[in-house]
């Protein structure tokens, strides 16, 4: 199973008003070698483009708009040369589940006076279309993303591309048809948002894995495919001493039985709640190991039944390659720092070192004995982002920015990091961070992420806060 970075698709969508097919019939040529050329000029690693047929009838912009729906595109760009009235436009684009992106695409870069004729006229006058359509959306509370510049200016193809991660965001977290095993954890109220209204809105649908169903494919695991996966460990991991075979025997038992799992309900991220995995004296098992493991083939992953946060790591691997699920542990009020950490799960591709296996144990009902995943996350600047939800069932996305110190952690265990945040006085982060409605599950990501959560805020209709 592997689930790594996928392209990004955009679909661009000309528009023009159906006036100027009887007013300048050579105009709908020259459109369509103006958008072959700014895709080239827009092409960038992992990005893909499929060209629309120019629209200028309300007919034509639906018949687009379900050739881009069939062929799953991330993001639809509204690309506006000439004027295109919002009437012909709008109609297809208020209920579509695709984000939006209003682009006034102009030939010319600079303004010269002397020469601004009616050819330079035809192909540079999108701008007032896209304040017309702009404003209709507004009005109809349909959300979109807009983007002024040109291909000459050093930062646009940036720009262009954040949108088009904003999208893809998006599009995963639709897709990712989370699982949850174990149920929610119990009376754990802040993570238990799947019935909210911005989710709904977003159609992710996730299913219910009863843990006799689980245990039935835990079960039928075969000794050969445990082996293979213990195979593997031994490849990846630094085994500890003290973690006995039978123990390392049943976390690959658990790891092929998740994997069996994601792939029968098609799922691409999973809410694992330890607690009730832990307590089935059948299992016995809280996934960590495989939980971690699948975070590192690209999956999307939480703890405590998440399956909302697990969906938006998943889409945070899709669009910045790398993340992890974390937690703030602790708060070091002298120096403004934390601790990012949880008991045995991260996505091991962070790591600074070598992962190591270590044995854990967890007595509640009865007494149960685990493997966990135990490293330190790299040194380096990182992003740490929560979407949760406001008062009143609307998505919103909290960011905070800093640096993962060289500190080490030496006497706890499990995926941990000292946290520097680029807020200086850490009593205000938290305390703002809480006001805010942030949750205590966290996704993890390398550099800064905060151009694209604001973006994917943007196309979402949700609320966006940079702490």
């Amino acid at each position: 199973m592997n689930k790594k970075t996928n392209d990004i698709h955009i679909g661009i969508l000309p528009g023009m008003a159906d006036l100027y097919n009887r007013l300048c019939p050579d105009l709908s040529g020259d459109l369509v070698k103006t958008f072959n050329q700014e895709i080239l000029n827009l092409k960038a690693d992992g990005i893909k483009f499929t060209l629309g047929s120019l629209a200028c009838t309300q007919e034509q912009v639906k018949a687009e708009c379900k050739k881009f729906l069939k062929k799953e595109v991330d993001l639809i760009v509204i690309a506006l040369a000439p004027y295109c009235p919002s009437g012909v436009l709008a109609p297809a684009l208020l209920n579509i589940d695709i984000p939006i992106l209003l682009w006034p695409t102009q030939t010319m870069f600079e303004l010269e006076p002397e020469n601004y004729d009616l050819s330079i006229i035809l192909l540079n006058h999108g701008v007032h279309a896209v304040q017309d359509l702009a404003n209709t959306l507004r009005k109809k509370n349909t959300n979109f993303g807009i983007i002024h510049g040109h291909w000459k200016q050093d930062d646009f193809k940036e720009e262009f591309v954040n949108w088009a991660k904003a999208a893809k965001t998006i599009r995963s977290i639709q897709k990712a048809n989370p699982v949850q095993i174990g149920g929610h954890f119990e009376d754990m109220l802040d993570l238990q948002i799947g019935s909210d209204a911005f989710i709904g809105r977003l159609g992710t649908k996730h299913t219910e894995i009863t843990l006799d169903e689980f245990y039935k494919i835990f079960e039928a695991v075969e000794d050969k495919q445990i082996k293979e996966c213990v195979k593997d460990y031994r490849a990846s991991f630094e085994i500890s001493d003290d973690l006995k075979e039978d123990i390392l025997n049943k976390a690959a038992r658990g790891e092929v039985a998740l994997r069996e799992v994601m792939e029968k309900y098609k799922s691409s991220a999973f809410g694992l709640n330890f607690l009730e995995l832990c307590n089935d004296s059948r299992i016995a098992e809280p996934l960590h190991v495989a939980g971690s493991v699948l975070m590192n083939k690209g999956l999307g992953y939480a703890a405590e039944g998440d399956w909302v946060t697990a969906a938006f790591v998943y889409a945070m691997q899709q669009v910045f390659d790398i993340a992890s699920f974390s937690e703030i542990f602790s708060v070091g009020y002298a120096d403004n720092r934390l601790v990012l950490k949880h008991w045995g799960e991260g996505n091991y591709a962070m790591a600074k070192e070598k992962p190591k296996l270590l044995s854990s144990k967890f007595a509640d009902v009865h007494d149960a004995e685990f493997a966990i995943v135990d490293f330190e996350f790299e040194h380096g600047q990182i992003t740490l982002l929560n979407l949760n939800s406001t008062p009143d069932g609307e998505g919103q996305i909290i960011t905070m920015t800093g640096e993962i110190t060289k500190d080490n952690l030496s006497k706890v265990d499990g995926p941990r990091a000292v946290f520097k945040p680029d807020c200086q006085d850490v009593r205000k982060l938290l305390t703002d961070y809480a006001y805010n409605g942030g949750s205590h599950h966290l996704a993890l990501v390398k550099d800064n992420a905060t151009v694209v959560a604001e973006k994917i805020c943007r196309l979402a209709g949700w609320k966006y806060i940079s702490l």
